[in-house]
C-alpha cells in the first residue's frame, strides 16, 4: 500500500483516538489540517487501509458503518440510550471465535461482527431506559 499524506491523517486519527468513526466523523477532523480533502478520498483511504488490514469496518444494526483501528476479532457492545460503543474484554472475542470454530465443521472464520445492544453502566445508572 503506498503511504499518501491522506491515509496518513485517517490512520493517525483512529490510532490516537481508539474510537469507532464514521467516514464522515473522520473527514470533519481531517479537513482542517488537509483543506480541500473531499470525503470521498476519506472513503477511498479507509478502503485502502481495511484492505491492507490496518482498518476494521463494522456495520452495526440501524447505524452507519464505523471505522477503527482495529484489526483483530472483538464484538461491540452499543448503548441504547446514548449511543456509544464499548469492547468487552479482549478474550471475549477470542472465546466467541473458539466455539464458533469448534460448532462450524470445518469453516474458517476470517472475520467476525457481533454486536450486543443494552445499556452501558452510565445510563443504566441514571435509571435510563426504565420503564
Amino acid at each position: 500500500m503506498r503511504v499518501t499524506p491522506q491515509r496518513a491523517h485517517v490512520w493517525r486519527i483512529l490510532v490516537e483516538s481508539g474510537m469507532h468513526f464514521t467516514a464522515e466523523e473522520i473527514w470533519k477532523k481531517v479537513r482542517d489540517s488537509l483543506p480541500g480533502m473531499e470525503l470521498s478520498t476519506v472513503y477511498r483511504s479507509l478502503e485502502a487501509l481495511r484492505a491492507a488490514g490496518l482498518v476494521a469496518e463494522s456495520r452495526l444494526p440501524e447505524g452507519p458503518r464505523v471505522f477503527e483501528a482495529r484489526p483483530t476479532i472483538h464484538p461491540h457492545l452499543v448503548c441504547d440510550v446514548c449511543g456509544r460503543i464499548f469492547h468487552p474484554d479482549p478474550k471475549v472475542g477470542r472465546q466467541m471465535l473458539e466455539a464458533l470454530s469448534a460448532g462450524s465443521g470445518g469453516f474458517e472464520v476470517r472475520e467476525l461482527h457481533a454486536v450486543a445492544r443494552g445499556l452501558c453502566a452510565g445510563c443504566a445508572g441514571q435509571g435510563e431506559g426504565k420503564s
